[in-house]
């Protein structure tokens, strides 16, 4: 199953949208045009594979225009099946990123991007059943919500880049390519998993630019639509000029998730006893 959007096609301007894609829910606010909002520059691609145990999700936050974005979700739809492909391949998580940085180092498409005017944040996250990795070029910012996690203040998957695009200026037309990668290990029980564009946590008053308070407005008793829902219209009430992209869904762990020697359960042998 795939699905795309570019804002370019359609702006969500003083609109609020929440949708479902198979259990991945996503949320678009394009800003308040009485704040002087007038266009929409994120782009998002949701891929799920056939088995449907992994997901793999996409944002674009562009700016000076939306067409390098348009030109990175035509590149990666390209890929389209190859990617599905590899999402169900057992080493899914070693050979995903060599593709990725192929497919965007391609001479062709950086040519490309030398042509369009300017340039994108990107964000990749693919999760399969306890594990998920991320790939980062630029300020866009990706989550797992946890309680475990969340008391230890650990909410980001990554660290938002600024002066990291790809398009006319391009993180990959150098001699290192630019980004960020990694890989986790989900927690026992409910994971809630997300990716957003720089509009949910600059906008009104900054309310979710603390992972804190976007934990208490995604991880609760209410349904993930009724929670996207509330967030954008946040935006939109408190006149956000940015537009505002958000994907998250939800994976419940049944196993048990890595917890330090001395605090496993006392049923484990011990060495001695092995």
């Amino acid at each position: 199953m795939s699905y795309s959007w570019v804002g370019s096609r359609y702006m969500f301007l003083d609109e609020i949208s929440v949708s479902e894609q198979k259990g991945i829910h996503i949320g678009r606010y394009g800003g308040n045009t009485l704040s002087g909002a007038t266009k929409n520059e994120d782009g998002l691609i949701i891929l799920q594979s056939e088995a449907g145990n992994g997901r793999l999700a996409i944002v674009l936050d562009a700016h000076h225009s939306a067409e390098s974005a348009e030109l990175v979700v035509d590149q990666l739809l390209d890929h389209k099946e190859e990617l599905i492909a590899l999402m169900e391949r057992e080493d899914a998580f070693q050979q995903l990123e060599p593709y990725i940085l192929d497919m965007l180092s391609d001479g062709a498409f950086r040519a490309a991007c030398r042509q369009v005017k300017g340039e994108t944040a990107l964000l990749i996250v693919y999760q399969r059943d306890h594990y998920v990795w991320w790939f980062s070029v630029g300020d866009c910012l990706a989550y797992v919500l946890h309680p475990q996690l969340a008391q230890l203040g650990q909410y980001e998957l990554n660290q938002r880049q600024f002066y990291e695009w790809i398009g006319q200026t391009n993180a990959f037309a150098g001699a290192v390519p630019c980004y960020s990668s990694g890989r986790r290990q989900l927690r026992h029980g409910r994971n809630v998993i997300v990716l957003l564009t720089d509009g949910i946590v600059e906008g009104a008053e900054r309310k979710y630019e603390h992972a804190p308070a976007l934990y208490d407005a995604l991880y609760n008793e209410h349904s993930m639509s009724l929670n996207l829902h509330r967030m954008l219209n946040h935006l939109h009430t408190n006149g956000a000029y940015d537009s505002a992209t958000i994907i998250c869904w939800e994976y419940d762990h049944i196993g048990e998730a890595d917890m330090p020697s001395d605090q496993k359960s006392d049923t484990c042998p011990e060495d001695g006893d092995r």
